[in-house]
């Protein structure tokens, strides 16, 4: 790891170590003395290239772009602090940005970007809750101020991705033959504060885990939560 990648991690607050292992680039946060630190993994086989390419003290955001020379490995990365603890979350290949602000809007899927659009509402870095979704992590929640459900609605239900802690909520709803879902009432998390939403929304999941094209590098992740 070069000095200019410690000190852009060092400029937004965060502390970093490297180690050599493996055979494959990998970034992610562990725990040391109670204190949350980022890890980078380089591999035994290769020689790696580490870029911050933005970094944002005021917001505790950085990209970071990483690439090896012989290793199939690419990846481009938006680390930061969000509420509680630091995250790292792998940017979609076909929406690269080399900035934070863009980096934020491409984890953000269609269907909020259609609604921010619709509703007329422009970025705002920090918002976690707008006219057009409130966020909750990876999860973004569009009301739905007419939606009716009824008896159709399951109470104590949860959002939860491959391998993270669930996001519990109050009321869920999961239309037959659909592939949606829809949420109402308190949404909690152990890292987040909780949420609570008046009418139902839909619930949609960030961009961070949409699969790597085939035709593309890879790189494997892991996740605080």
């Amino acid at each position: 790891m070069t000095a200019e990648i410690r000190e852009a991690f060092e400029a937004i607050g965060a502390e970093v170590f490297v180690e050599t292992a493996g055979n494959a680039f990998e970034i992610d946060i562990r725990q040391s003395e109670g204190q949350e630190m980022y890890r980078l993994k380089y591999p035994l086989a290769d020689t790696i290239h580490a870029e911050a390419l933005d970094v944002r003290p005021k917001q505790r955001h950085l990209v970071l772009d990483v690439s090896g020379w012989r290793l199939p490995i690419s990846g481009r990365y938006l680390c930061g602090h969000d509420e509680q603890h630091w995250f790292v979350a792998s940017l979609p290949f076909a929406r690269q940005t080399t900035t934070v602000r863009g980096a934020m809007e491409a984890l953000k899927p269609a269907a909020v970007l259609r609604e921010q659009k619709r509703k007329g509402v422009k970025h705002r870095r920090h918002r976690r809750k707008t006219a057009a979704y409130v966020r909750q992590g990876e999860w973004f929640f569009l009301p739905r101020p007419m939606m009716h459900v009824g008896e159709l609605a399951v109470r104590k239900g949860q959002l939860v991705r491959n391998g993270g802690k669930p996001h519990r909520v109050e009321w869920i709803y999961r239309p037959e033959g659909r592939d949606e879902t829809f949420v109402r009432g308190a949404v909690s998390h152990p890292d987040h504060k909780t949420i609570y939403l008046q009418v139902w929304h839909r619930v949609v999941q960030n961009n961070e885990v949409e699969p790597t094209p085939l035709a593309r590098p890879f790189t494997r992740m892991t996740y605080l939560d």
